[in-house]
């Protein structure tokens, strides 16, 4: 399939006039015409002008918030891990955990497998402007992982950690340098009824950094969409796991899996369309399955096939992170 793009470049403007410019001096046209194609040109301006005061919201003054896809977005972040002579590329997300004393601990999480300890990681902010992305500016923090800022899940089978980042929010903001991120909370994680309500089949979209094709320039992520390959609501093999569907390569580990869906949702505890958008934070993708030259399924991390294993977050929300450790 071709996909066609046109493309209004505002350098070429002055050559949709009629009297077109030819190394800066217009050719030559009566007087008339002059005035007439100017009156015309005037009024397309006035009318621009007028367009730009009604709408400046839209084109530079007071910015509308940003959508729900564009926040996911901005909740992922690229991890370049060094380790040793070598380094190694994977996804986290930014999540924030209320802690016993309050307040709220800002971290980002990922897989033990991205980031262990004595690791150095790279990972790139983009810089906060009148309360969103510059898109223009950004930073790049070096942080070396240590007992004090570097959280496993208890289960040494569970491939899930979590990265302090206070301290990293913190210095950019003193500096001058706020950083702006997206976090997700508990609250996004569905609870036993919304478990229960999604059907064995959903859409699920994966954001994340696979290795070589993320968008370096702008410090975006990727976005995959897929289905789910077991069902939500029944842990896979008895864990708390399921499948997805979805093309995924290496650099994807740690990506958030969320379920995000707009306009008309139906419900399928008495299969009734409902308008809204519908919004969860279902996963955290880790591994996917490889045949070897034996005929014997293994999970590989990172990911290299299609259909890949994904952590439930009831792994995740059934805990809470205090300055102590997980609980």
């Amino acid at each position: 399939m071709t996909f066609l793009f046109m493309l209004f470049y505002l350098g070429e403007v002055p050559a949709i006039i009629e009297g077109k410019v030819v190394a800066g001096k217009q050719t030559e046209m009566s007087t008339r015409e002059s005035n007439v194609k100017r009156a015309i040109i005037l009024s397309a301006l006035c009318f621009m002008f007028l367009f730009l005061t009604i709408n400046k919201s839209a084109f530079g003054g007071t910015m509308p918030e940003l959508t729900i896809a564009e926040q996911m977005l901005y909740s992922t972040v690229k991890i370049t891990t060094f380790r040793g002579d070598n380094s190694y590329e994977g996804t986290g997300f930014f999540m924030d955990f209320a802690v016993a004393d309050s307040g709220y601990i800002p971290t980002i999480i990922t897989n033990k497998h991205v980031v262990q300890i004595e690791d150095r990681i790279n990972i790139v902010f983009h810089i906060e402007e009148q309360g969103r992305p510059s898109g223009e500016e950004f930073l790049t923090c070096t942080l070396d992982i240590t007992q004090n800022n570097y959280f496993e899940h208890p289960d040494p089978m569970v491939d899930l950690c979590a990265i302090t980042i206070g301290s990293i929010i913190a210095q950019a903001k003193n500096s001058g340098k706020p950083v702006f991120i997206r976090s997700l909370g508990l609250e996004f994680i569905p609870k036993k009824e919304d478990w229960q309500s999604f059907d064995a089949i959903e859409d699920v979209t994966m954001v994340g950094y696979p290795r070589g094709i993320s968008d370096n320039v702008n410090n975006l992520p990727v976005v995959r969409r897929g289905i789910t390959a077991t069902s939500l609501g029944m842990p896979y093999n008895g864990k708390q796991e399921f499948m997805i569907d979805m093309a995924c390569f290496p650099g994807s580990s740690g990506s958030p899996v969320f379920l995000y869906n707009k306009g008309i949702v139906v419900d399928r505890r008495n299969d009734r369309p409902i308008m809204g958008n519908r919004f969860y934070l279902v996963g955290i993708l880790y591994a996917g399955p490889l045949f070897t030259n034996t005929g014997q399924l293994i999970l590989a991390q990172p990911p290299e096939v299609s259909v890949q294993t994904v952590y439930n977050c009831n792994v995740m929300g059934s805990h809470t992170i205090t300055r102590g450790g997980w609980m």
